[in-house]
């Protein structure tokens, strides 16, 4: 006897409420992950541990399971983009086509896709030795980006400013990397916006465009808050939007939410990244309560084939002033304590979550791995939604006993490592 289900590749908090949602809508779900100890696992119907990235793996493990998919979807994971498109296609079930998803998640790919349509973009280079990255530096200027092709999560970035700096920043990348194929970038002036969208039936659906409010070096591009309005004048956001609208035409977005990132600066708006999938940090939620859209339910009537562009189109909302702000600790150990208290019950809080629970390793700010959790906060005005967030940030209940840097990131290494053999 089989279970139709809606597959939901991905564990994570970023899962939960895509997970929810469905089940609010009566359908059964089942979590795919290679992880055992994630947030979304419980709130499943049905969980199924395997890695979602071994496609054929995947269909044994769910026909072992007894589910019969009736649609594949994922939110805030990079990495399930293009197993995803892949086991949409073995299973012929909706969703992007395997080339767009591979342009969405190979960083190489997408800029030369930039290049060739004409999108403002970096410059760039490819790498595969620290020869070919000293060479990309001395052609793009003193200052570049080192990145893996095939990286997320801002894992094994570097901000390049010296020659001396690139062998460092090139054995970061590779350690970090599957492939072993480095891209070398331009480094861009400005500040960053993420666009929140969606591609249906080949139409282009802007949804938000919040500012990327950064951490501060050593950290590189990991996002501390998500914030709407960006404060930015409505033809700049037009400007923003339209690059992002050049960048999934030229990778061949055709039905999926769309999550990128754009630098503007003092030549204007050019593209960093665009994916094929909603945000990791709480963007959709953050979309629906300041914007009126709900892009959750876009991405489940996509995955199950029932498209209507009704859904995303904007309506009033109370409080159009919010952000997604991470929760950042003071130093990377492991964790005593990380629960929320009564911080639900402050004005302007619609969620908060943790990444990482008590007993477990938080580990420093090298990759968006470092941040603790994250609160979903809306006002009626910036100032009002800051007071708001200074107090719900002092109210949470966190413990952590502090590590060093290496210390911290060898025991996070070690848990990772449980977690995927289920062992933890």
């Amino acid at each position: 006897m089989t279970t139709p289900a809606l597959v939901v590749l991905g564990a994570g908090l970023s899962q939960r409420p895509l997970v929810e949602r469905a089940r609010a809508r009566g359908l059964t779900t089942c979590v795919v992950d290679g992880r055992t100890d994630r947030p979304a696992a419980a709130a499943a119907d049905v969980f199924v541990h395997q890695d979602f990235s071994d496609v054929p793996g995947t269909i044994a493990a769910l026909e072992a399971a007894g589910v019969e998919t009736i649609g594949v979807c994922s939110m805030g994971s990079e990495q399930a983009v293009v197993p995803g498109a892949r086991l949409a296609e073995a299973l012929g079930l909706p969703g992007l086509p395997v080339s767009a998803a591979l342009a969405a998640t190979d960083k190489l790919v997408q800029r030369g896709l930039y290049r060739d349509h004409g999108v403002p973009s970096a410059g760039f280079a490819a790498a595969r030795t620290l020869d070919e990255a000293l060479a990309a530096y001395d052609e793009l200027g003193l200052r570049v980006i080192i990145k893996p092709t095939d990286g997320a999560a801002q894992r094994g970035v570097s901000d390049v400013q010296s020659r001396g700096d690139v062998a460092a920043a090139v054995e970061h990348a590779i350690r970090e990397s599957r492939t072993g194929e480095l891209i070398v970038e331009e480094h861009l002036s400005g500040r960053e916006y993420t666009v929140n969208a969606f591609v249906l039936g080949g139409v282009f659906h802007p949804v938000s465009v919040t500012l990327r409010d950064l951490a501060p070096e050593p950290a590189v591009g990991i996002c501390m808050a998500h914030r709407y309005p960006c404060g930015r004048s409505d033809q700049d956001v037009a400007t923003i939007i339209d690059v992002v609208r050049q960048a999934t035409m030229a990778i061949g977005i055709d039905a999926a939410p769309v999550y990128a990132q754009v630098r503007f600066g003092d030549d204007g708006a050019r593209m960093i990244e665009c994916g094929a999938r909603l945000g990791g940090g709480s963007d959709a939620q953050l979309a629906r309560l300041v914007v009126g859209v709900d892009l959750m339910e876009t991405v489940l009537d996509t995955a199950l084939g029932e498209t209507s562009h009704t859904s995303l189109v904007p309506r009033p909302t109370a409080e159009p002033f919010g952000h997604s702000r991470f929760v950042i600790p003071l130093a990377p150990g492991r964790i005593s304590r990380a629960d929320p208290g009564t911080v639900a019950d402050l004005p302007g809080v619609h969620d908060v979550g943790f990444f990482h629970q008590a007993g477990q390793i938080v580990p420093p700010l090298w990759s968006a791995s470092g941040r603790l959790g994250v609160l979903l906060m809306t006002a009626a005005s910036d100032a009002e939604l800051d007071a708001r967030t200074e107090a719900a940030l002092a109210a949470l209940h966190v413990i952590i006993e502090p590590m060093g840097d290496a210390e911290a990131m060898a025991a996070w290494t070690e848990q990772l490592k449980r977690e995927r053999t289920g062992s933890a």
